[in-house]
């Protein structure tokens, strides 16, 4: 009977060792199957401030390549032009001197005073403020003197210089010779408009190349109905004398 036990208990015994074996074989199989976990890996600084730099770099060049390529470029010479001022319309002053206007020479490109001169004399017809009938024709001269050291030839023109034309040409010849310190008489046809009003037309001489010189000259007239004279004589009043009375001498 006792070894009937003492194998009964080595039974167990053997049970218990191969169920611990077992355990300690299934913790060594689940150990395995465990994923290892990663290494991170060891940062060196030198690779990270070569990466940096690269960067930097790159996007330097992307910054340049964006940037539109300046291109040098030829600015224009300039050159002077003679070129002549427009007439201003000056309709309230008397006169406008022109003796400023200078000439460019073509060869040296310097600006030069134009000799020509002249200077208004005197109103021969149409004095300033004339009633003239609307729609009439009227001759307005002018008497003016060449003041200059030229003389002036045949094709110096007179032009008109501001305002309008009244049925004038825009400019003629002077069709004579005029020499220094002589005066000639310019004689000018208009036309006075229909409406009633104050009108003024300003003119002046120009010289054989086109350029002006001088004073201006104009015409003021005022278109209306010129007033019809008055009878201011008084009538004679028929009075009769007192009748002489002979007196008696007394006796």
């Amino acid at each position: 009977m006792l070894d009937n036990l003492e194998e009964s208990m080595n039974m167990k015994i053997r049970k218990i060792s191969l169920g611990i074996l077992m355990v300690l074989a299934l913790s060594l199989v689940l150990g395995g199957c465990k994923p290892a976990e990663p290494v991170e890996p060891t940062l060196d600084a030198n690779v990270i401030f070569t990466q940096a730099a690269e960067t930097v770099a790159a996007q330097l060049t992307r910054t340049a390549l964006s940037q539109p390529t300046a291109t040098q470029t030829t600015m224009p010479t300039a050159t002077a032009t003679a070129t002549k001022a427009a007439p201003t319309s000056t309709p309230d002053s008397d006169e406008t001197d022109a003796s400023a206007i200078t000439t460019t020479s073509p060869s040296t490109g310097e600006s030069t005073p134009n000799p020509n001169k002249m200077v208004f004399v005197a109103d021969v017809t149409i004095p300033d403020g004339q009633i003239i009938p609307p729609g009439s024709k009227f001759v307005k001269t002018w008497k003016i003197r060449n003041t200059g050291t030229t003389t002036w030839t045949a094709n110096y023109r007179v032009r008109l210089w501001a305002g309008e034309r009244y049925g004038a040409p825009a400019s003629f010849l002077l069709g004579q010779e005029v020499k220094p310190n002589t005066e000639v008489d310019i004689s000018i046809e208009f036309t006075a408009p229909l409406q009633s009003g104050e009108y003024t037309s300003h003119w002046i001489l120009s010289d054989e190349t086109e350029a002006n010189f001088g004073n201006t000259f104009y015409v003021n007239f005022v278109v209306g109905v010129p007033a019809s004279p008055t009878n201011t004589q008084v009538p004679p009043t028929n009075t009769t004398a007192p009748s002489a009375t002979e007196e008696t001498p007394e006796p």
